[in-house]
């Protein structure tokens, strides 16, 4: 098991989306990029995250130890020894009361691994380039002028990576803050950054030799490079395949007691990767180029979800084979439907980052379930939207 320090602001605390200044509001930890991480991998991680951090700057109008070189020797030798340091830093720099440059701010960040270094000569080092702030909601003010301040940030930072000989991983490229501040991650985004930081580690420290149970269903075995699943259903099946089933953890309890609605989303896209698993868009597709992009999302919540609830989804192709995936997901207790989730996605070039067919195979694959299922007869919900009446 490796010990995991992230260094960062308030995306890695967990604040929620800011609607009025003066909030307070954290994600609960199963939400939180950085435990999701720690779930997927298995591994030790420490968040150190800071609303307000800044990389090298005292902050004058808020106060308070923000200034995250002053603090970074003692945060990084007490909790020694380390394997790897995330630094996820920059976004507070932007603020007008700096007055600093993107090109300032990445010498900055290159100070900090100067300081991490000095103090762990040979621990692992990645820096994340944080998603590109917007201005916007409440913090439009705080964060005036940011947009343009950014211009040329993460090529900035991905030089600073490459000068120091560390990681470079830009969060833009996966992740987008929410629109309601213009600067945190919303609960998805958590939830979706949190494993590809997970994928992304495992690369550096590998995978922990007896994780724990991971936020999403249990991967499935991946076959040899174009080689049928052997574990796959048939596709041509006309009852829609039964893509995750579990037990719902602990963490993923709520204020209410039950299941938090973040996790709806993550069981649903889970179910999807399964499906998509089957259909033999594996790793080694990927790596070749041929992926989907959600493009759109409506989850219907039917029924409450208790924590240590056995919770079984079956997935339905409505539309595949070509361009198109839409997909609808029913998600069960029992004999009890509690959720329903309508996903549309594109097949993409990812050379391109354009839509474009499947690979032949997963085109076959997902055209004769949708041939399989479409004598049944239309799932009740279908289309729906928010407010609509039945």
């Amino acid at each position: 098991m490796a010990n995991i320090l992230i260094f960062g602001d308030s995306n890695t605390h967990g604040t929620v989306p800011l609607v009025a200044l003066g909030q307070s509001e954290r994600f609960p930890a199963a939400v939180r990029w950085p435990d999701v991480m720690a779930v997927a991998t298995g591994h030790s991680v420490i968040a150190e995250g800071l609303p307000g951090r800044t990389t090298v700057h005292d902050d004058p109008v808020d106060g308070g130890a923000r200034n995250g070189a002053a603090v970074l020797p003692a945060v990084v030798l007490s909790h020694t020894p380390l394997d790897l340091v995330v630094i996820m830093l920059g976004t507070n720099d932007l603020k007008p009361r700096f007055a600093t440059s993107a090109f300032d701010i990445a010498k900055s960040v290159a100070r900090l691994v100067q300081i991490t270094r000095s103090c762990l000569p040979d621990v692992a080092v990645v820096l994340v380039a944080p998603a590109p702030v917007l201005e916007t909601g409440a913090l439009a003010d705080t964060f005036a002028g940011a947009e343009m301040r950014q211009t040329g940030l993460d090529a900035h930072l991905e030089a600073v990576a490459k000068q120091a000989g560390v990681r470079f991983l830009r969060a833009g490229d996966h992740v987008a803050v929410s629109a309601v501040d213009g600067v945190h991650l919303d609960a998805a985004g958590h939830l979706a950054f949190g494993g590809v930081m997970a994928a992304f580690v495992a690369e550096i420290v590998g995978a922990a030799p007896n994780p724990t149970e991971k936020l999403s269903a249990p991967a499935p075995n991946t076959p040899a490079p174009n080689t049928p699943d052997l574990n796959a259903p048939d596709p041509n099946t006309p009852e829609p395949p039964v893509t995750l089933e579990r037990l719902v953890p602990p963490g993923w309890v709520d204020y209410n007691g039950h299941m938090n609605e973040a996790h709806y989303l993550a069981v649903f896209s889970d179910a999807t990767d399964q499906m998509l698993d089957w259909a033999g868009m594996d790793t080694d597709c990927v790596a070749q180029g041929f992926s989907v992009f959600t493009v759109e999302t409506h989850i219907r919540h039917l029924g409450e979800v208790n924590i240590g609830g056995r919770v079984c989804v079956r997935t339905r192709v409505l539309d595949g084979g070509g361009k198109k995936l839409h997909l609808w997901h029913e998600l069960r207790v029992g004999d009890q439907l509690c959720a329903t989730g309508e996903q549309l996605l594109l097949h993409m070039d990812l050379t391109t980052r354009k839509s474009a067919p499947p690979r032949a195979d997963v085109a076959a694959w997902l055209a004769a379930a949708k041939a399989a299922h479409a004598p049944l007869p239309l799932p009740e919900g279908l289309g729906r939207y928010v407010a609509q009446q039945n």
